[in-house]
């Protein structure tokens, strides 16, 4: 007999106080209040991660897993020629794990835990890992500019970045603040627009289906400062802008959508990870309907004990009154469910995974904090799940 009862309906399962019902014959099931007692082992088992340290630029990426014996699969090159790759780890039974990163490079925490996961995570599935979806974003705005300008400029400061934008480009936009320029075949600002333009504006019409980058700006966000990273948007034929993770459901998709498309339709993980960040201090994670009630119960399971993991591992979970947008559905202090029918957006990587492969988790964690903090609570996440995902399959 199975561990779950499927006459009950999905609802039923997800409803009675936030909790699964679980047989006693699977070891480590959740006990009362949600708590397993695998996490605070998977907790104690994470390595040290003090000494970890950023990458200032995509070669010190692939530098170190090179110098730590990796080698890695090419799925294609952005448009700057850096290769998109893919390094497979784990072991070779099926279902694999996707674990993916860096999709916007100013969530650096992501990125170094994507390339600790390809050494600490155990486990005899099928791994593949991209350590990141944006090598151009990760080198910083000064090597976003020189694809425009042809070569680095010597900028030290985001004054000296907003003047040479309109020294170099081709003002499209100078309103509240906002400048908008276009330098060769590139859009550049200073600052973000995505969530704050209209589809279809006039001035976005010489960038549409064009790439444009605007500089990290804050000075508390460690391996994040001030033009040490590239946030890439894309202008779609359309007009509307959208950034590197959207995308994964339309024909229409820059190089670093299709190729991670690619790989997910050859390897059809049956368990995702992507690795973000936003800009608060504490932790939140989120998850995605599945298409069958198994699906569903697994994926709950897995996001209630990687929670209780990090929670007792001392993470900062975010607030009970903390929403991320109207298309989430708080399960439980730190878990969501999301909506992506409800985003009016195309799907995002765990959206597609979900639609398509089966249970997928996207990770947030706390810019402000320290990022060997931020590093290590993505590591226990991902590997308190993982080990839900190998009982299933055990």
């Amino acid at each position: 007999m199975p561990w779950f009862d499927k006459s009950l309906s999905r609802r039923d399962w997800l409803a009675v106080n936030g909790r699964l019902a679980a047989q006693s014959v699977l070891a480590g099931a959740l006990v009362s209040g949600g708590v397993s007692a695998r996490p605070s082992i998977v907790a104690a088992e994470t390595p040290s991660v003090q000494s970890v340290q950023p990458f200032a630029r995509y070669a010190d990426l692939l530098a170190t897993l090179k110098n730590r014996g990796r080698t890695w699969r090419t799925l294609g090159h952005a448009p700057d020629g850096s290769p998109l790759v893919a390094v497979k780890c784990g072991g070779t039974k099926k279902p694999a794990i996707l674990i993916s990163a860096g999709a916007h490079a100013t969530e650096h925490a992501g990125v170094v835990a994507a390339v600790e996961l390809v050494e600490r995570l155990q486990t005899k599935h099928e791994v593949w890992v991209l350590p990141t979806r944006d090598p151009i974003g990760l080198g910083g705005f000064r090597h976003a500019l020189s694809l425009g300008l042809g070569k680095p400029p010597e900028i030290a400061s985001l004054e000296e970045a907003e003047a040479l934008l309109r020294r170099e480009g081709e003002v499209l936009l100078d309103d509240g603040g906002r400048l908008v320029v276009l330098i060769g075949d590139y859009g550049y600002a200073n600052r973000g627009l995505y969530g704050g333009v209209k589809k279809g504006e006039d001035f976005l019409e010489p960038l549409k289906g064009r790439r444009l980058w605007f500089p990290s700006r804050a000075e508390n966000q460690p391996a994040s400062g001030p033009l040490e990273r590239a946030y890439t948007l894309v202008v779609t034929p359309d007009g509307e802008v959208l950034h590197l993770n959207r995308f994964h459901d339309t024909r229409w998709a820059p190089i670093e959508v299709r190729s991670v498309r690619r790989l997910m339709a050859e390897i059809k993980p049956g368990l995702t990870f992507d690795l973000h960040e936003y800009g608060g201090d504490a932790l939140w994670m989120s998850a995605r309907r599945q298409k069958t009630d198994e699906d569903e119960i697994w994926e709950r399971r897995m996001g209630t004990e990687a929670i209780a993991a990090v929670k007792l591992d001392g993470a900062t979970l975010a607030g009970d009154d903390y929403n991320p947008g109207g298309f989430f559905e708080r399960l439980e202090r730190g878990l969501y469910w999301l909506d992506p029918g409800k985003r009016g957006e195309g799907y995002n990587l765990v959206d597609f995974a979900a639609k398509e492969y089966g249970p997928g988790f996207t990770i947030e964690s706390g810019m402000q904090a320290p990022l060997a903090d931020r590093v290590r609570r993505h590591l226990v996440l991902v590997q308190t799940a993982v080990k839900v995902f190998e009982e299933r399959f055990a």
